[in-house]
């Protein structure tokens, strides 16, 4: 018998109504919206507006994006030209105009660097009337080099041509070869501090390259390699800096046999003060006026890449000229005061160590007089 309390089965009590069941219904009910909005248009039809703006979709963020790389981009080129020009933002936030280098990288500030020549000139620079003495902070004060351009920039090439039997790009090689020469030879600072200059020699013709080497081993009046390169014994001169002021000419000549004659004629002037002291600066003038030779290939058995000096002449003022050790040594004032070195002193006709509208003479004194320094 069933129990009084015993209700029937239900059976939707175990129906269980999830998301799978849902959208497999056939049939869905609409919303009381859906409902409303179908009766009204049963009875008045919607009509199309014509006001409604389009609908613009949302911005993505990737838009933000590509506004944002470009500010980067900026931002991060501006930190390397930054620290590229680092020293430019210093004299800015410390009150110097910009590009003013300290004493000794350069002219002062504001004063014009005359440019490098292109043709021999016709009178002797003018004398500067400002003090002639050089100190650690202005070395070049006072001289015309005060304002000449340093190092390579000095040295101009001419526009390359035909000569003889080498075409103008062939003369335009052999120019820089010279060019790169004259730098390795003159300016390069390792080489300017008693280095060995081992540049030069791989440059040389082997025939004359045999001859320096022996003059920088054995100098001797008759062989000495400072006329080809300059050097400063570390133990006696000690250059202030590494800029040299440079002015000069280079020139093209046919050698009469289908070859090519670069004739270069510059002056480098050196600032240096003695070993152990700072007390006193010296400036040296060296005046180097050689003459290189390229021979026709066809004619002439050549080492390829090498230069060959058909001549060389020059002077060097504020030179010790007793002295044949292949370095070049200044007068110092004060190792003639301690008596640590003797020195005679120089005589003959004076020369202008800058004038270069003169040719260097043919026959001078080894210990000729300068006229300025």
């Amino acid at each position: 018998m069933a129990k009084i309390d015993d209700q029937p089965e239900d059976p939707f009590e175990k129906l269980v109504l999830d998301e799978d069941f849902v959208r497999a219904a056939e049939h869905k009910e609409q919303s009381a919206r859906a409902r409303m909005l179908s009766a009204r248009w049963k009875r008045t039809p919607p009509k199309d507006t014509g006001w409604r703006p389009p609908v613009t979709p949302p911005k993505r963020r990737r838009l933000r994006g590509r506004w944002q790389a470009p500010v980067f981009v900026v931002l991060a080129v501006g930190l390397v030209l930054a620290s590229l020009n680092a020293k430019a933002l210093h004299d800015v936030a410390f009150g110097k105009a910009p590009g003013a280098g300290s004493a000794t990288e350069g002219a002062p500030v504001g004063q014009a660097v005359a440019p490098a020549l292109t043709a021999s000139p016709t009178a002797a620079p003018p004398t500067s009337i400002a003090d002639t003495t050089p100190t650690m902070q202005n070395p070049f004060a006072g001289s015309p080099a005060d304002k000449w351009p340093s190092g390579a920039a000095g040295i101009a090439l001419p526009a390359a041509q035909p000569v003889g039997a080498f075409s103008a790009g062939t003369v335009a090689k052999d120019e820089q070869r010279v060019k790169t020469f004259l730098m390795a030879a003159y300016l390069d600072p390792k080489t300017l501090h008693g280095g060995y200059p081992q540049a030069v020699l791989d440059m040389l013709d082997p025939f004359q390259r045999n001859w320096m080497t022996t003059g920088l081993a054995h100098p001797t009046a008759a062989q000495n390699a400072s006329m080809w390169v300059s050097r400063f014994n570390p133990a006696v001169a000690i250059l202030v800096s590494d800029d040299v002021r440079v002015q000069g000419v280079t020139t093209l000549a046919s050698d009469g046999d289908h070859g090519l004659l670069v004739r270069t004629d510059y002056v480098f002037v050196y600032a240096a003060h003695p070993a152990g002291s700072t007390d006193e600066v010296e400036r040296t003038i060296a005046r180097r006026t050689l003459t290189f030779r390229f021979f026709d290939p066809a004619r002439y058995q050549v080492t390829a890449g090498t230069v060959s000096i058909e001549d060389s002449k020059g002077n060097t003022a504020d030179d010790r000229c007793d002295l044949h050790d292949g370095y070049l040594t200044p007068y110092f004032q004060i190792s003639q005061a301690t008596g640590t070195a003797s020195a005679p002193a120089p005589s003959g006709s004076p020369i202008d160590p800058y004038d270069l509208s003169k040719p260097v003479p043919a026959k001078q004194s080894d210990c000729a007089l300068d006229s300025r320094n």
